[in-house]
């Protein structure tokens, strides 16, 4: 489903993310295994370039609050090494001009918008 700020769209236009059509099956089946086959990828990069396992974490559909704890859990176990932030807003408004993405309400009934400079304070240095 294209999000509610897509007016006109080039035809063709890519559908695949991580390979998997979102269209092919249940909305939330398809955001679980295109979330499953990103950490895929980033483990397998991972282990290319270091010896380090991967830790990650992932949310589907989180609330602001859910983003807040989750980058402030991966800054405090990654202690002083480099967290990575994926934010994948397939279905969700563009980002704004001022710099914000979007997450869920408290009750996820809708979206409100989440500056990038606190997902950037709450994540630390160094980040990416």
């Amino acid at each position: 489903m294209d999000p509610p700020d897509v007016v006109d769209k080039p035809h063709p236009c890519a559908v695949l993310h991580t390979w998997i059509d979102p269209n092919a099956e249940r909305a939330a089946t398809a955001r679980e295994k295109i979330g499953e086959r990103l950490e895929q990828q980033y483990s397998k990069w991972q282990t290319a370039s270091t010896a380090w396992p991967l830790r990650k974490r992932r949310t589907v559909d989180p609330t602001m609050e859910d983003v807040r704890s989750l980058c402030q859990h991966l800054r405090r176990h990654a202690r002083n090494e480099r967290v990575l932030f994926h934010y994948h807003g397939h279905g969700v408004p563009r980002p704004t001009h001022n710099g914000e993405i979007w997450a869920f309400d408290a009750k996820r009934t809708e979206y409100i918008a989440l500056s990038v400079a606190d997902v950037r304070t709450w994540l630390g240095k160094p980040s990416i």
